[in-house]
C-alpha cells in the first residue's frame, strides 16, 4: 500500500488573517521610512488600540448593563465628563510644551504610563465611586497624548512627505489598531468579563512606552513674548475656516454615535454591535486616511475637506431614506472615512499655516472646540428619542450645506484677494 505524502503548505494555504496581519505590518513599516517617524506610529497604535479597549468597557459597564433611563443619564454624565479634561489639560498643557521644546516628550511618555496605571486601578474599581474620576483621568492623559501628537508631527516627518501624508500615515495606523482590538474586546466583555478586558487595555497604553523613549530628546527653551507673537499665526483665515467645517463633521458624528447606538439598543444588538460599530468606524478611519493620501495627490487640504463633508452628507441622506442594519454599517463606514479625512487635512492645515513655538497652544485649543462639538452632537440623541431614520437623513442635510457654505466662503477669500 502506498504511503501518502504529506501535502505540502504552500502561501495559498496560508489563513487569511495570517496574510491580511503580516502585510498590514508591511504597510506600516513603509509608511515609517524614518526610524523617529516609525516609534511617532507604534506610539499611536498603542494608544488608539487602548482608547478603543477603554470605550468598549466602558460601554459595556455604563449603557449595556442598565434599563434605558438610567444609560440615558450616565451617557450623559459621561458627555460632559469628556469635555472636562480639554478644560483642564488645553491651557496648562499649552504653557508647558511651548517653553520647551523638549518638554513634547514628557508628556507622551507620562501620558502612556499614567493611562497604564489608572486603566489597571479601573479594573477592580468598576463598582465604586472612583469609576467616574479614573475614567476622567484617562481622559486627561488620551487628550493630552492627542494635542502633542499633533505638535510634535512637523518635526519628526520624513524628508519628502507631505504634512497630509505624515497625518495620513498615523490616523492609518490607529485605525489598524482599533480594528484589531475591536472585535476581541468586545468578546472579552462577554467572558471573562470587562475586568480582564481592562488589563489588556492596561497592557497595551504601557507598550507605548517603549517607541517613545526611543523617540530624540530636544533640547530649548522659548521666551513668552516669542511665544505670543507665534500664536497670531494660528489665526489664519483658513485655519478658521476649517475648524468650522471640521467641527461640523465632529458634531455630525457625536450625534450619529449615540443615535445608531440607542438604535442597536431598541434592535437588541447589544455589545457585540457595539464591537462591529468600533470595528466599521476604524476601518472608515483607515480608508479614510488612504483616501486623505491619495486626494491630496489632486488636491489641496481645503479640497480634501469639501470632498469628505459632500461624501459623508449624500451617503447619510441615503441611509436615512432607507434605514436598515445593513445600511447603519454602510453610513458608519462612510462617516468613519470621512471624518478621518477631514481631521487629517485639518491637521495639516494647522501645520502647515502654524510655527512650530505656537503649535502646543493650537492644538490644545483647537481639539477643545472639536470635543466640545462632539458632545453637543452626542447629547441630541441622549436628551431626545429621535427615529433612527429622519435623524440620519437630517445628519446628511447638515454635511451638505456645511460643504455649500465653506466653498462659499473659500471663494468668497480668494475673491477678496484679488486686486
Amino acid at each position: 500500500m502506498a504511503t501518502r505524502r504529506p501535502r505540502r503548505t504552500g502561501p495559498d494555504d496560508e489563513p487569511l488573517v495570517r496574510i491580511a496581519a503580516r502585510r498590514a505590518v508591511r504597510s506600516i513599516r513603509r509608511d515609517a521610512e524614518t526610524p523617529q517617524f516609525g516609534r511617532l506610529m507604534a506610539y499611536q497604535a498603542a494608544g488608539a488600540a487602548g482608547d478603543a479597549l477603554l470605550a468598549l468597557a466602558l460601554a459595556g459597564s455604563l449603557f449595556f448593563s442598565v434599563p434605558t433611563a438610567e444609560a440615558r443619564g450616565r451617557v450623559a454624565l459621561y458627555l460632559l465628563l469628556t469635555v472636562a479634561p480639554f478644560a483642564v489639560v488645553s491651557p496648562l498643557l499649552a504653557r508647558f510644551v511651548d517653553r520647551g521644546r523638549g518638554r513634547l516628550r514628557i508628556v507622551m511618555i507620562t501620558a502612556a504610563a499614567g493611562r497604564a496605571v489608572l486603566a489597571f486601578l479601573l479594573s477592580s474599581r468598576l463598582d465604586s465611586a472612583l469609576l467616574f474620576p479614573i475614567a476622567f483621568g484617562v481622559l486627561i492623559l488620551s487628550r493630552a497624548a492627542l494635542i502633542v501628537r499633533g505638535a510634535v508631527l512637523p518635526q519628526l516627518v520624513p524628508p519628502g512627505r507631505t504634512l497630509v501624508g505624515a497625518n495620513a500615515a498615523l490616523t492609518k495606523t490607529g485605525a489598524l489598531a482599533g480594528m484589531v482590538v475591536g472585535l476581541p474586546g468586545a468578546a472579552l466583555l462577554k467572558w471573562p468579563g470587562v475586568q480582564t478586558e481592562l488589563l489588556l487595555c492596561a497592557g497595551v497604553y504601557a507598550l507605548g512606552l517603549v517607541p517613545v523613549l526611543g523617540l530624540p530628546k530636544l533640547r530649548g527653551r522659548r521666551a513668552l513674548d516669542e511665544q505670543i507673537e507665534a500664536r497670531s499665526t494660528a489665526r489664519s483665515v483658513s485655519i478658521r475656516q476649517g475648524l468650522v467645517v471640521t467641527a461640523g463633521m465632529r458634531f455630525l458624528v457625536g450625534f450619529l454615535v449615540f443615535h445608531l447606538a440607542f438604535a442597536f439598543r431598541r434592535e437588541d444588538i447589544g455589545v457585540l454591535g457595539l464591537g462591529l460599530l468600533v470595528g466599521v468606524a476604524a476601518t472608515g478611519g483607515l480608508f479614510g486616511a488612504l483616501l486623505a493620501a491619495r486626494l491630496r495627490r489632486r488636491l489641496k487640504e481645503e479640497g480634501i475637506l469639501v470632498f469628505s463633508l459632500a461624501l459623508s452628507g449624500i451617503v447619510a441622506m441615503f441611509v436615512g431614506r432607507w434605514f436598515s442594519l445593513f445600511n447603519a454599517g454602510a453610513l458608519v463606514l462612510a462617516f468613519g472615512m470621512s471624518s478621518g479625512a477631514v481631521k487629517v487635512a485639518f491637521d495639516a492645515i494647522v501645520q502647515r499655516e502654524t510655527v512650530e513655538a505656537a503649535r502646543g497652544w493650537a492644538f490644545a485649543r483647537f481639539e477643545s472646540v472639536l470635543q466640545l462639538a462632539w458632545v453637543l452632537g452626542g447629547l441630541i440623541p441622549v436628551v431626545l428619542a429621535i427615529a433612527a431614520g429622519p435623524g440620519v437623513f437630517v445628519a446628511g442635510v447638515v454635511g451638505n450645506l456645511l460643504a455649500i457654505l465653506y466653498t462659499a466662503g473659500r471663494h468668497r477669500v480668494r475673491s477678496a484677494a484679488i486686486p
